[in-house]
């Protein structure tokens, strides 16, 4: 059984030219994964969400992705919104 969502946009083939553009920011943290019985977490350091006005059991967003290198990322929106 699984507790994550899914999203209910179909994910079309983008071409290289439609694909969104990611930016780093200057911050940056190592996040070890926790597991507290059948649940898997990680951490979000705590500058990111006193800076992003995140409160305790607000939901976010997070999309498996990869990379231009084919390296599995994680993208979190920290609004709030799905993408």
């Amino acid at each position: 059984m699984s507790r994550g969502f899914k999203s209910t946009r179909e994910s079309p083939v983008l071409s290289a030219e439609s694909k969104m553009k990611i930016t780093f920011q200057d911050i940056g943290w190592k996040s070890k994964v926790a597991q507290k019985r059948a649940t898997f977490s990680i951490s979000i350091n705590k500058l990111i969400i006193i800076g992003n006005c995140i409160q305790k059991g607000q939901t976010l967003f997070s999309y498996l992705a990869k990379d231009k290198n084919n390296r599995s990322i994680i993208i979190t929106y920290l609004d709030g919104k799905e993408k």
